[in-house]
């Protein structure tokens, strides 16, 4: 038996963002697991092609990763997903190593971080632990890509598990139990970033409300190709120049050893 072990991400160029995050996560798991072959797959062709330009680095996507790993003598493949919910990028890494599973003896994809109920209460606990000293007795939200997940939009296929709808509802109920002041936003989807900033501002406390946004994403920072990443400064600026009291905490989860004990997790749960 030979055990290999594939990260995937969206990627980034940004080199300080990436070593923070998937790096240094590829490192973790490398401490627990010394025997595995260890690789990380980039999911974002541009991020692939800017990366080639600028230092001629040469990372490969997710099938080309897989491929490596059979030539390398892998029987045993477990693919590690930094998604944060059940949506059509998940889906596709699912399709795509499903497609690819007759080439070794067993194969394992991790689930998202939100995949169940008890997912949520891990990940309010982590925030709790990351951002509790930051954000005080203020205002907490925690800004996602998009509030949908592909169970609003079509039924379930066979590699899907247990259906857990409204998932970022869930998460920001949990984070209550922990930060009273917590909500879940979006830049995409119905849950959007600036009407909850308008919510929040409508409290009639006659205080003025300090916000901390922190971008749920695995990796994040103003130079990381993400569409949280690409949104929230223009949003921020917006929000500033209409006298909110905002900042942002522009890191991204992967950052925080809580989250990555997380991610770490799922990976033992699918073994």
């Amino acid at each position: 038996m030979k055990q290999g072990i594939i990260v995937v991400n969206h990627g980034t160029s940004d080199f300080e963002a990436r070593h923070n995050t998937i790096e240094e996560f590829v490192l973790s798991i490398g401490d627990r697991f010394e025997d595995a072959d260890i690789a990380s797959a980039y999911t974002d062709g541009e991020v692939r092609k800017k990366l080639r330009e600028i230092s001629g680095e040469k990372i490969q996507n997710l099938k080309a990763t897989v491929l490596s790993m059979k030539e390398r003598g892998v029987t045993h493949l477990s693919v590690v997903t930094t998604d944060i919910i059940e949506d059509d990028t998940h889906k596709k890494i699912r399709e795509e190593v499903s497609s690819l599973a007759g080439l070794f003896r067993d194969v394992k994809i991790t689930k998202p971080l939100l995949s169940d109920v008890k997912d949520v209460g891990l990940v309010a606990r982590a925030f709790y632990s990351a951002f509790n000293d930051t954000v005080g007795d203020d205002h907490m939200v925690v800004v996602a890509c998009d509030d949908r997940t592909i169970y609003e939009n079509q039924e379930m296929d066979f590699l899907m598990g247990e259906v857990f709808d409204k998932p970022l509802e869930s998460l920001e109920n949990s984070l209550r139990e922990f930060m009273k002041k917590s909500y879940v936003a979006s830049v995409g989807g119905k849950r959007r970033l600036y009407k909850v900033i308008k919510e929040i501002n409508a409290i009639e406390d006659g205080k003025r409300k300090r916000i901390v946004l922190i971008p749920f994403e695995f990796i994040a920072g103003t130079q990381v190709e993400n569409e949280v990443s690409r949104k929230l400064p223009e949003l921020i600026d917006r929000l500033k120049e209409e006298e909110y009291d905002v900042e942002v905490v522009f890191k991204g989860i992967g950052e925080y050893d809580a989250f990555q004990r997380l991610y770490l997790k799922h990976l033992y749960d699918e073994r």
